[in-house]
């Protein structure tokens, strides 16, 4: 079908173009890692021989010979969209040229399919009038046909394309082993809108383990966000989520998200190789220093007052000082150590003297923790979740007043309160009350103002660094009059650094 006039200029060529050049350049990169993996791979053949290595060298022959063919796609289907480029663009102008020509130069009115028609005669019983009317008309079925025409053949090369383009992807997926025009009656049910995503952690992974890639892909299109539901292999979450980021952070500058795009790319500016993008959405962000599903030790901390993108870096400083200080205590053991950014914090220092923050962000960190239990591969790991400031008092709406968390250990550092008069008010996943004050633990700097809180303006609960409330309370540097002290536990040489990572490690 013959696109119209309006579709035609909203198209952008040019895109494609930009296209092309970035998958060139993204091949580019996978050419050089395969390279050195290839190195990387012959270099241990020289120290380790046998049945077992020579089959590993086989089955790196083979991956590099699919990785050679998927390059060749890959650029197949780069040339195609620079070809497209050129081709729907050439033809795009010469429609646009013509529609240009007959409106401002001849006068005549263009619709939007592309018929031309001529003006009205204004003194139909004038020869000179009769005469010109006369050339009107011609010149509009002369236009009117080369209009039809060119459009005819932009619609052509669009559908050449596409087949082209069809075809280069069916090569690419049979490369794969993938059949990527087959999904599952299950898929095809959620992406018509027949039925839903499962809404638990758990039944959500069984569902995704069952997919193959081409069914992933299938449903991160339908939902780009998808990397950010709990329950998915921390692996896939990062893979969809950081393709999502690169979405967020080129939002156009109508879209709401724009508001946040500096807070996104704050984020983008923290990954590294070792760092696990586990949510990304709504304004928030849930990052991870290694991966939390082959972790023996895995520890969430929840940021205070004020948190959110636009601090990411300060917040990520603190969470990798935890994930060092537990290699640090338990060097042979793998450990994860997560920022969960992952709620409407307190905006100020007032806001913070309400609970509804904490009773909102509440339902969504024990989903998380439910599905970080639900991804985890191997035996369960040990797991902490630990507030700084109000982050103590979501925790505390987490596992207060019949709700729980599937943790092992609590810890509050510098807590304003945690709506919980004792320690045994606190409640874990099957852990007995009586076990509680061992589970919990607490500290505050001798100088931070935030114990101030809970006694004098009696909000949030009893202290839980008091020994009174109970729980296993650990000292770190007093620090200085002053609020500079309140983010000073994570600093080089704070005993408080050093005991967090033994209670992240159960060391």
């Amino acid at each position: 079908m013959r696109p119209n006039i309006s579709q035609l200029r909203a198209w952008s060529p040019e895109q494609l173009r930009t296209c092309a050049a970035e998958l060139v350049e993204i091949d580019r990169k996978v050419e050089f890692l395969s390279g050195d993996a290839g190195r990387s791979i012959d270099a241990v053949r020289e120290f380790w021989r046998g049945e077992a290595s020579s089959a590993a060298a086989v089955q790196w022959s083979g991956i590099s010979l699919t990785a050679s063919h998927l390059s060749i796609g890959i650029r197949v289907v780069a040339d195609l969209y620079a070809g497209a480029a050129n081709t729907i663009g050439t033809a795009r102008r010469t429609v646009l040229d013509l529609v240009e020509e007959a409106t401002l130069e001849h006068g005549l009115t263009v619709s939007d399919s592309g018929a031309v028609s001529a003006p009205a005669s204004t003194q139909p019983w004038n020869l000179a009038d009769i005469m010109q009317a006369s050339e009107n008309a011609t010149a509009a079925r002369s236009f009117q046909q080369r209009i039809f025409d060119s459009l005819s053949a932009l619609d052509y090369e669009d559908n050449r394309a596409a087949t082209a383009l069809r075809q280069a992807f069916r090569e690419i997926g049979s490369l794969l082993g993938n059949q990527p025009d087959r999904l599952s009656r299950t898929v095809v049910d959620i992406l018509d809108g027949r039925s839903a995503l499962p809404g638990t952690p758990a039944e959500l992974h069984r569902l995704w383990e069952s997919l193959t890639p081409s069914e992933k892909d299938a449903l991160a299109r339908w939902d780009p966000s998808i990397g950010s539901r709990d329950g998915l292999p921390a692996l896939d979450r990062d893979y969809y989520n950081r393709r999502y980021l690169t979405a967020l952070e080129t939002a156009p500058e109508s879209s709401p998200d724009r508001t946040v795009a500096a807070g996104y790319a704050a984020v983008r500016g923290e990954l590294r190789p070792d760092t696990f993008l586990l949510s990304v959405t709504g304004g928030h962000a849930v990052v991870a220093v290694g991966n939390p599903d082959a972790a023996d030790n895995v520890a969430t901390l929840i940021p205070g007052t004020g948190s959110g993108l636009s601090g990411v870096g300060g917040d990520l400083q603190r969470t990798r000082a935890m994930y060092d200080a537990a290699v640090s205590a338990a060097p042979t053991e793998a450990t994860s150590v997560i920022l969960w950014s992952g709620y409407d914090a307190p905006p100020g220092i007032p806001d913070a003297g309400s609970d509804r923050y904490a009773d909102s962000a509440a339902p969504g960190l024990d989903t998380f923790q439910g599905g970080l239990r639900t991804s985890h591969d191997g035996p369960p790991s040990h797991n902490v979740v630990i507030g700084h400031s109000y982050g103590s008092t979501v925790i505390g709406a987490a596992t207060t007043r019949g709700a729980s968390l599937d943790v092992d250990e609590l810890v509050f550092v510098a807590s304003p309160g945690v709506d919980a008069e004792r320690v045994s008010e606190l409640s874990l996943d099957g852990v007995d009350s009586s076990e509680m004050s061992r589970r919990v633990h607490s500290t505050t700097a001798f100088w931070d103002p935030v114990q101030l809180i809970p006694k004098i303006l009696g909000v949030h609960g009893f202290d839980p660094s008091d020994p009174e409330f109970g729980a296993q309370v650990f000292d770190g540097s007093p620090g200085e009059p002053g609020f500079g002290v309140h983010s000073n536990y994570w600093e080089s040489g704070n005993p408080a650094l050093a005991e967090l990572g033994r209670i992240i490690t159960g060391a």
